[in-house]
């Protein structure tokens, strides 16, 4: 009785799946509105030359603010 049940259940599984996915493949027939053309886009003459004398741009550090990192290593010896 068990392995009925079972096989039972199992066929109403697949039959139901089945009918969901029927269900949403049918839809109700109607095309999405089409979509805008993309825009238009003109390439220029490319980038506008770099000011004279440097502008705003911010500039490198010097030496002055370079950072040094000493590493010690401790080790202790057994006597």
């Amino acid at each position: 009785m068990n392995v009925v049940k079972k096989i039972l259940f199992a066929l109403v599984l697949v039959g139901g799946l089945s009918v969901a996915s029927m269900a949403q493949k049918g839809g109700d027939g109607q095309k999405p509105p089409p979509k805008n053309p993309p825009p238009v886009i003109n390439p220029g003459k490319g980038n506008p030359p770099p000011p004279k004398g440097g502008g705003d741009k911010p500039k490198k550090p010097g030496g002055g603010f370079a950072l040094v990192i000493k590493r010690e290593e401790n080790s202790i010896y057994s006597a």
